[in-house]
Formats: C-alpha cells, sequence, structure tokens
C-alpha cells in the first residue's frame, strides 16, 4: 500500500526551516513511516519489504528493442571519452550504472566513518543508520536496469579524483558541517534524479515497457530521497539551511561533473540553474504521495 504524503510545511521549500521543539516528535514519525515503507528492517537479513520490491523488479521481462554493444558499453564504462560510440538509449543506461557506482562508493565511504562517530542509543543516529542502509538499495534499483538490455558490466569501476574529493569531504566534515553538506547533497540528487526521470521519458517513449521499469526505479530512489532531504533539515538550523542553499548548486555541478553522462544526456548549465527554483511541487504526484516531507 503506498505510502502517505507527511507535511507540515505551508510552503513545500526543502530549505525551510524545522521548529527545534517539533524535532523528535518528527524523528518518530518519520520512523513510523520507514517501518511502513521497508518493512522489517534487519541489517543482516535487509529490509524485508525493499527485497520483495527488488524480487518483483527482477521478474520484468521487457526486453529493450534496438541493438546494444555490449563491448562498446564497458569501454565507456571504463572511459568518458568512448561515450561518443554509444547511442542515446545506452548512454542513459551508462548514466544509471554510473549513478549506481558514484552512489555505492559514497555510502560506503561515508558509512564507515559515520558509524564511528554514532550513538546508537539516539533516535536520530539510529534513523541515520537506517537511512544509510536504504541508500545501498539504490544502488541494486539501478543496476537491475541493465537486465532490459542484456548487458552484463563488467571490469572494476574506479571514482574519479573529483568524486573522491567530494565524497572525502563530506565524510570527514566536522559535525557542524556534515548535514548541511549532505542536505545540499540530498537536493542536488533529488534534483538530478527528477531529471533523469523526464530524460528517460522522452529517450524510451516509443518503448512503454522498458520506460516505466526505468521511471520506476528512479522513483522508488526519489520517495527515498525527499524523506532525506527532511530528515537532514531536521538536523540543521537556520545557519545549516543557509549553508546548505549555497552550496546545493556547487554540488550538483560536482556530481554532473563526475558522471560527465549527464552531460551527453543533455544536462547543460541552463538546466542546473533551474535548481534555484526548484521545490516539491515539481516532483510527480506519485512521489510526493509516497513521500514523507516535513
Amino acid at each position: 500500500m503506498a505510502d502517505a504524503l507527511v507535511s507540515t510545511s505551508l510552503r513545500p521549500s526543502f530549505f525551510a526551516p524545522i521548529p527545534e521543539s517539533a524535532r523528535e516528535d518528527l524523528l518518530r514519525d518519520y520512523r513510523r513511516f520507514l517501518e511502513r515503507r521497508n518493512g522489517d528492517m534487519n541489517f543482516e537479513r535487509g529490509f524485508s519489504l525493499r527485497e520483495e520490491w527488488l524480487r518483483e523488479a527482477a521478474g520484468w521481462e521487457s526486453q529493450y528493442q534496438g541493438k546494444v554493444d555490449g563491448e562498446a558499453f564497458n569501454r565507456a564504462y571504463a572511459s568518458f571519452g568512448e561515450v561518443k560510440h554509444l547511442t542515446l538509449p545506452e548512454v542513459a543506461l551508462l548514466t544509471f550504472v554510473k549513478a549506481n557506482a558514484g552512489e555505492a562508493y559514497g555510502v560506503e565511504v561515508v558509512g564507515r566513518v559515520r558509524q564511528k562517530r554514532q550513538d546508537g542509543t539516539q533516535l536520530f543516529h539510529q534513523v541515520e543508520r537506517l537511512l544509510g542502509f536504504e541508500e545501498t538499495y539504490h544502488t541494486r534499483i539501478l543496476i537491475g536496469a541493465t537486465q532490459h538490455f542484456g548487458v552484463k558490466v563488467e571490469g572494476a569501476w574506479k571514482p574519479s579524483l573529483q568524486l573522491r574529493v567530494l565524497i572525502g569531504s563530506l565524510a570527514y566534515a566536522p559535525g557542524l558541517f556534515f548535514h548541511p553538506i549532505l542536505l545540499a547533497s540530498e537536493i542536488a540528487g533529488v534534483f538530478m534524479f527528477q531529471w533523469m526521470l523526464k530524460r528517460v521519458g522522452e529517450i524510451f517513449r516509443e518503448q512503454p515497457a522498458v520506460r516505466e521499469s526505468m521511471e520506476q526505479r528512479l522513483i522508488e530512489i526519489l520517495v527515498d530521497e525527499v524523506g532525506h532531504v527532511a530528515f537532514n533539515r531536521m538536523a540543521v538550523g537556520p545557519l545549516g539551511l543557509s549553508v546548505a542553499r549555497k552550496m546545493a548548486a556547487g554540488v550538483l555541478r560536482g556530481v554532473s561533473g563526475t558522471t560527465p553522462e549527464y552531460k551527453a544526456l543533455g544536462m547543460t548549465e541552463s538546466e542546473m540553474s533551474k535548481l534555484d527554483g526548484f521545490d516539491l511541487e515539481q516532483l510527480p504526484e506519485e512521489v510526493r504521495r509516497r513521500s514523507y516531507f516535513v
């Protein structure tokens, strides 16, 4: 059953402040939301409802009707200079795979560092750990799109220096700066996935079954990410919100720079400038209906 949208904001801004007095109540509400969305949240066995979703998605049998050069795809996976040899649908799939690899790297590095700082007795840190585990599902959701193209990703992916610096600055940021940086990153991520959702709809409009599968994968991630934005807003005050607002555009450009396939799909400076006016209302109705947002 779809999760109901939870909102206490008069304006659906990703930078709206949350009263300190409401923080604990909202954390408890969000924890209950996560239980409804994820089911049994066991770190050893996985989150039951997310595992169920992945099993169902693995059974989606729609196949892309077009030529896919697996060797050229893997060369482009290893070197961006090879992307010119791919078709636009292949570039879209490569962006899914690259986003998967980048996110997996970020989750692993940040999670390893953050766990040493967390107090498992505090509700805030308990929720933070659950969200870190949610992120691991995003990598599996995105890489699953390859099943429609008959592509097997080969070779080890190596993060660029720019990405290592970006993730390292986040992982080792002092506590005062960690959540503002993470909030800026989450908002940039929501913007990027929303943009990808539109591009997938355009690129695969003639193949509705493949399009719907790829769109649904992005929607699942967007539902999580909207909640992650809400959570990080609970962690920062007015100063932190101001810092996040100033950093968001730079983070977006950094993410785009570490995954140049976005540019190949049409992510221009003009498109990125739209982040300034981006808010909840620009997301699809399904995402808004199923997300937690305060």
